[in-house]
């Protein structure tokens, strides 16, 4: 028998809901049912399995970025934590239908040494400033948001001060205050080379980085495997094979004489986002954000969350951003709803319906 024949005595057979030698039935006796080709709806398309990597040159170097969303929805600068590459976005898009439903356009730009950028470690705040605008040019945005988690929110700071008339609200979501005239004074005594050392375990070992153990975000499926795929992009795609120095120059940027930013620029609503528990970017850091900025919208402190908050309210982050700062993202009767703050009811399950079935 050739494997035309064999293959066509199974298909055969298991239309007959016969047995077929040496092919595993399943346990009540039977193949399950062959569908129907005619009921089948097949894609003509291709499905989205990530974002797409785009590249301009910028000033004699490559600007590595990525552009999801519609040219008409409302573009939004992400810009991920210390030591993330672009691929950081993705952590965000289990969240990806409520996005495209608010009409929120994302786009982020690699920053210097991470991923496919290629580094340069005498490029600080202003020079990824730069690659930003002109990719935004590129791309024929005007006006735009800002959102930046832990360690993006020094560069953040910089993008909204320098270009505050095309900054249409900035979202800081457990963000550093490293670039803040309220910041505390950094460390800055370790040489180049002996941050380098301290830091090589982690981009030797990505999961090190990027582990997030105890963190409610663990319930989305895939969600970790990714975030070790960012590290593994930020560390190594380019060739770097676990270099720290791109970490190392990230990390020493709040020592550089023009690290501080004048806040007093920094004019759009500003929305903050912090965990109580935060560990790493400890809740008190609100109120230096707080103090720093002139028109702060709202500051929020969710109880019981650590440093990856962010992802736990993604979904109300992303209401934010589209302006509906007014409203709130609940669960109620099992469905996720925007309900006004002025109605949301006492004991309010906040967020996805996902999360609370995940408890």
């Amino acid at each position: 028998m050739n494997i035309f024949e064999k293959t066509t005595l199974v298909a055969a057979s298991c239309l007959m809901g016969a047995a077929v030698p040496g092919y595993a039935q399943s346990e009540s006796g039977g193949a399950p049912p062959v569908k129907d080709p005619a009921t089948i709806e097949l894609t003509s398309g291709f499905d989205h399995i990530g974002a797409e990597v785009h590249s301009i040159n910028v000033e004699g170097r490559p600007t590595y970025y990525i552009d999801e969303g519609r040219a008409e929805d409302r573009p939004v600068v992400f810009i991920g934590g210390q030591g993330t590459s672009l691929a950081a976005f993705q952590l965000t898009e289990f969240n990806r239908s409520t996005r495209q439903a608010l009409g929120l356009r994302m786009i982020s730009i690699e920053r210097n040494g991470f991923g496919e950028s290629p580094l340069d470690v005498d490029r600080g705040y202003a020079d990824y400033t730069k690659e930003v605008l002109a990719v935004l040019d590129h791309l024929n945005v005007g006006k735009f948001a800002i959102v930046a988690i832990s360690g993006g929110g020094a560069y953040a700071a910089h993008l909204a001060a320098a270009v505050p008339e095309r900054v249409l609200s900035l979202h800081a979501t457990a963000a550093v205050t490293t670039t803040l005239p309220t910041r505390d004074e950094p460390e800055c005594s370790a040489s180049f080379e002996e941050t380098k050392v301290k830091l090589i375990q982690y981009t030797h070992h990505p999961k090190d980085w990027w582990g997030v153990r105890g963190s409610p975000v663990l319930v989305v499926p895939g969600w970790q495997t990714e975030a070790y795929g960012d590290a593994t992009r930020s560390f190594y795609v380019n060739g770097q094979m676990g270099d720290p120095s791109a970490l190392a120059v990230e990390y020493r940027l709040p020592c550089s004489e023009d690290a501080v930013v004048d806040a007093s620029r920094i004019t759009a609503p500003t929305y903050l986002y912090w965990g109580k528990e935060d560990e790493t970017v400890p809740v008190e850091n609100i109120e230096k954000w707080k103090s720093a900025l002139p028109n702060i919208a709202r500051a929020t402190v969710y109880p019981g969350q650590g440093h990856t908050v962010q992802y736990r309210h993604w979904d109300q982050v992303l209401a934010d951003i589209a302006g509906l700062g007014d409203y709130s993202v609940v669960c109620r009767d099992g469905e996720t709803r925007l309900v006004a703050n002025t109605a949301v009811k006492d004991k309010e399950f906040f967020g996805n319906c996902a999360w609370q079935k995940a408890e």
